[in-house]
């Protein structure tokens, strides 16, 4: 039998949203035998909020470090469930475009993303929603987790 879902993508960045679609793509994919990547994008800074400045290789290889030890959880609480996952690092400059790119090059059927709850209206006409930019270009399935 064939699966509607072959591969699950889950955009993390260690937030309560994200760990929750984390959790969600493991149970998944522990119901429908379904390979899953979890992807992280690590993002350029502002300085003064005027401007982007460059990571310097340092300060990315000591993110790079810390995203390593919570794959390293991550995949030892899948394992629990006989699901095993992959993982990928990019450094980026536009977090939607790359998952969006990410999942067309690797045959994503499903992304499963986590959404910060507003507290004010003001927060929800003016907070940039990665989820909502995924979810207006995306070429696959999107399940939102709130």
């Amino acid at each position: 039998m064939n699966n509607i879902f072959n591969h699950i993508l889950v955009p993390y960045n260690g937030t309560p949203g994200s760990q929750k679609a984390f959790k969600k793509a493991v149970a998944l994919s522990e119901a429908l035998q379904t390979k899953v990547t979890i992807l992280t994008c690590l993002e350029e800074r502002p300085t003064f909020g005027f401007f982007k400045t460059k990571t310097t290789k340092q300060e990315f290889e000591k993110e790079t470090n810390l995203v390593e030890k919570q794959y390293l959880e991550m995949k030892n609480f899948a394992n629990k469930y006989g699901v095993s996952i992959n993982s990928k690092i990019i450094k980026n400059g536009d977090v939607p475009e790359k998952i969006l790119n990410f999942a067309k090059q690797h045959d994503v059927d499903l992304i499963v993303m986590g959404r910060k709850k507003f507290t004010t209206p003001n927060e929800r006409m003016n907070y940039y929603s990665t989820v909502e930019s995924v979810s207006r270009n995306a070429d696959c399935s999107l399940l939102i987790v709130h």
